[in-house]
């Protein structure tokens, strides 16, 4: 909310994160929120009207808890937010999954066989060779010649 191009939506994801940071729980901060999925308002006019903000418990995003109150302030009021850190979505090893799962609703139909289809893949991978360079490929596979 704090980088939307309208200013009455960045002063609201102000509001809220100022709010956020006055509401901190008591001790050393190494309390682990809880994540509780709020109820949704799908009738909703703006992104920023979803959640019953006032419904739910606030917490700081993550990506602005270094940045100090005044600067926080100047960024929204001025609308100049840089782009912040970025963090990634995704990793490499849920895209491999992702691709898995893509294969499979493309593969089979039912929720019990695309299970199937995925666990009989991720077996089979396990029990395959794998190898880091063409040597160790082409060692193996003279091995195997000079076993038959």
């Amino acid at each position: 909310m704090i980088s939307d191009e309208q200013s009455h939506i960045r002063t609201l994801g102000l509001r809220r994160i100022m709010k956020a940071r006055s509401m901190k729980p008591s001790g050393n901060g190494t309390t682990i929120r809880q994540f509780k999925m709020p109820e949704l308002n799908f009738n909703a006019n703006d992104y920023s009207e979803i959640i019953d903000w006032q419904k739910c418990s606030l917490t700081e995003p993550p990506i602005t808890v270094e940045i100090s109150d005044e600067a926080l302030k100047e960024m929204v009021l001025k609308g100049e937010v840089p782009e912040l850190t970025k963090f990634p979505c995704h990793t490499q090893a849920v895209e491999r999954y992702v691709k898995i799962v893509t294969e499979a609703s493309c593969a089979v139909c039912g929720v019990e066989s695309r299970d199937g289809y995925i666990r009989a893949r991720l077996s089979s991978r396990r029990k395959m060779s794998s190898f880091n360079s063409k040597y160790q490929y082409q060692a193996a596979e003279q091995s195997e010649y000079e076993d038959d």
